[in-house]
């Protein structure tokens, strides 16, 4: 008598979702982070480190919008282990909010979004949108612990940058620390002029481009590496060029129009770097679904 044919295994059914637990977590979501959510929204509109802030969650939501037919096709069932990393963000908002240091509670708020996908629809969409939630963390204002930290340095290098290379093409220089002096006059390289704010906003537009290139992902982690020496080489060069026009036009020349239009010309520096590095890693072709 021939075997009998053995039954195949039956898969489990993926457990459904509630179609309002998705909203009610995002609703306890925002309630149990809305004074930083406030704290954070203050910040982009005063801090001048984070300005590029108000992007950051802007740019996330249309690479999703993008992605958004792919994630909806890609398979969904709750995975429980994505409320272990839930846990661990509710815990690093709790002991934030304990300490009153508010910076931390956004890296918490990424956490606990994360989890929270993963649990509710699976490593699959988590997985899809990882770059997306992640890229939030540059929307996130610690840019007072990082001036205590760099800026005194960074002021320093940008002041023996900016005069080096006045003096390479022919400025006579003479520096005292971050003072510049030129015939003309003596330009004091500041805090704010120190290169940091350029760090951060070009750290976010670094891992941007690194993210929208087709390259291995090496090249992808040196594109973005590079966007913090791109960032110092335009702010040396932006004071180079402050210098030279204090030369020949004068220092109302120098320290009016042109310092208000300076931050411009530094991004687009730095944005002119960021292609150069590409270019020269061959990196030039961008992904079709961006």
């Amino acid at each position: 008598m021939p075997e009998e044919a053995r039954a195949a295994p039956v898969e489990p059914t993926p457990e459904p979702i509630h179609p309002g637990l998705p909203v009610f977590v995002g609703v306890a979501l925002a309630l149990c982070y809305w004074q930083y959510l406030a704290w954070m929204l203050e910040r982009w509109w005063k801090d001048e480190y984070y300005g590029h802030g108000i992007m950051v969650p802007i740019v996330s939501g249309y690479i999703i919008y993008r992605h958004w037919d792919k994630i909806t096709s890609l398979p969904r069932e709750r995975f429980r282990f994505g409320l272990p990393l839930t846990a661990l963000g509710l815990a690093l908002h709790a002991w934030a909010t304990y300490v009153d240091v508010n910076f931390p509670s956004g890296f918490a708020l990424i956490i606990t979004a994360f989890g929270c996908v993963i649990w509710l629809w699976g490593w699959p969409v988590a997985k899809a949108i990882a770059f997306p939630i992640a890229y939030m963390a540059f929307a996130v204002p610690i840019a007072r612990l990082l001036v205590d930290q760099f800026a005194q340095p960074l002021q320093l290098f940008s002041a023996k940058f900016g005069a080096s290379f006045a003096s390479a093409i022919g400025v006579p220089t003479t520096r005292e620390g971050t003072a510049i002096s030129i015939p003309e006059y003596t330009f004091e390289v500041a805090i704010v002029c120190s290169g940091l704010k350029s760090v951060i906003a070009m750290s976010a537009l670094g891992a941007l481009f690194a993210y929208m290139v087709e390259a291995p992902m090496w090249k992808r982690l040196v594109l973005f590496a590079a966007s913090v020496p791109v960032a110092l080489f335009a702010n040396g060069s932006r004071i180079a060029l402050t210098l030279v026009l204090g030369r020949i036009f004068g220092p109302k020349v120098a320290e009016g129009f042109f310092h208000t239009v300076s931050g411009l010309v530094v991004f687009l520096l730095a944005l002119i770097g960021l292609f150069i590095v590409g270019s020269v890693l061959r990196c030039g072709k961008m992904r079709e679904d961006i």
